[in-house]
């Protein structure tokens, strides 16, 4: 499973119900807060993927011994706690200056009060930089290694960060657009020109009344003669879907999942391959990749879970090369079931990522 939602899955009812009793503050607040604050530390990661050195300083900072919910839970009221202190730390070497205004994006995304929001950052970043510290050791991994596996994770980090952030960690550069040489070459062509200007001239003097005579004496078109060009959307030969169809390339496709997993059945997986070639060979296509859940378990985790199960696809489909600019993620929990949840068959088919064409 991926390192972000194999981390968000640890996160359960329980963990959630524990720090929001300690932190005061409601159980769904506190859930956004807390996904908000490790997709903010895991973009913060990300964003130094290609510096073996600093994600090696980081790790350095992980708790030994690995950490829970209910010991970071437990740190809250401790003033003097170790794993609030280095979470503290780890927060100021990943964003520096910028620790503010990410704290600030995660308050308005979950509803928080700052204070609160920067306790739920700082006991977020011991959790994951122990999560991938035990990650590295069990599988022997190197610091280049984890920034391979970081930058791929890209996308899915991106669409769990709240508004602004993905900005701040990866900012868009402006592209300076020169003259290509050929217009340069136009325009010293039109210069040359100039400087004879007045050749032009005499010839379209001689003729005009040529022009006059041949333009009032051939023949017009009747109108049966005159085929209208059509213009604009209009002129579409067929629509995007149908002309998809055509192509037989899929409009919309589901993806299945066992109970309580974001991990794709085998049947599904070899659906998803054939979705990433066609997008690949379709490159203006785009994508809603919208997850959901069957009918058991809280509102919430199902729709955290949901969102795992769209993450993942839509990490799957970058990973066998589609940009991310072409797939949205979004995970809607057990809403828009489209099969009977009484019965076990019927859940099966609910516990769901839809993949369908949004534009052509």
């Amino acid at each position: 499973m991926a390192l972000f939602t194999s981390l968000l899955s640890t996160l359960d009812k329980g963990g959630i119900a524990g720090l929001a009793g300690a932190l005061g503050e409601s159980e769904p607040s506190v859930s956004r807060g807390i996904q908000s604050s490790i997709a903010a530390v895991f973009g913060g990661l990300a964003t130094k993927a290609q510096d073996p050195g600093t994600l090696r300083t980081m790790l350095d900072l992980a708790p030994s011994g690995g950490v829970t919910w209910s010991q970071l839970a437990a740190g809250v009221s401790d003033p003097n706690s170790a794993l609030i202190s280095g979470g503290k730390r780890v927060l100021s070497g990943l964003f520096g200056a910028s620790e503010g205004s990410v704290t600030s994006a995660v308050s308005t995304a979950s509803g928080l009060r700052p204070g609160v929001t920067s306790t739920l950052a700082a006991m977020a970043a011991p959790m994951v930089m122990s999560f991938l510290a035990k990650r590295v050791r069990d599988e022997g991994m190197t610091m280049k290694g984890l920034g391979s596996l970081l930058q791929q994770e890209v996308p899915a980090i991106r669409s769990a960060l709240p508004a602004g952030l993905s900005d701040l960690f990866w900012p868009r550069t402006a592209t300076v657009l020169t003259a290509p040489p050929v217009v340069a070459q136009a325009v010293q062509v039109e210069k040359e020109k100039s400087s004879l200007g007045w050749i032009p001239l005499l010839v379209l003097a001689l003729l005009v009344p040529g022009l006059l005579w041949f333009f009032g004496h051939r023949q017009r078109p009747t109108p049966a003669q005159i085929t209208p060009t059509p213009t604009g959307t209009a002129n579409r030969v067929a629509t995007d879907l149908g002309d998809l169809a055509k192509r037989k390339m899929f409009t919309s496709v589901d993806l299945r999942f066992d109970t309580g997993s974001a991990k794709l059945q085998p049947e599904s997986q070899a659906q998803l391959n054939s979705i990433a070639a066609d997008l690949r060979a379709h490159p203006n296509v785009r994508v809603n990749v919208d997850g959901y859940t069957d009918n058991l378990g809280g509102a919430e985790r199902n729709r955290q879970l949901s969102q795992r199960r769209a993450n993942s696809v839509m990490a799957e489909l970058v990973g066998n090369g589609i940009s991310p600019d072409r797939l949205t993620a979004h995970g809607y929990g057990k809403q828009n079931f489209i099969a009977d949840n009484s019965t076990a068959e019927g859940r099966a088919l609910n516990r769901r990522v839809s993949v369908s064409v949004t534009q052509h």
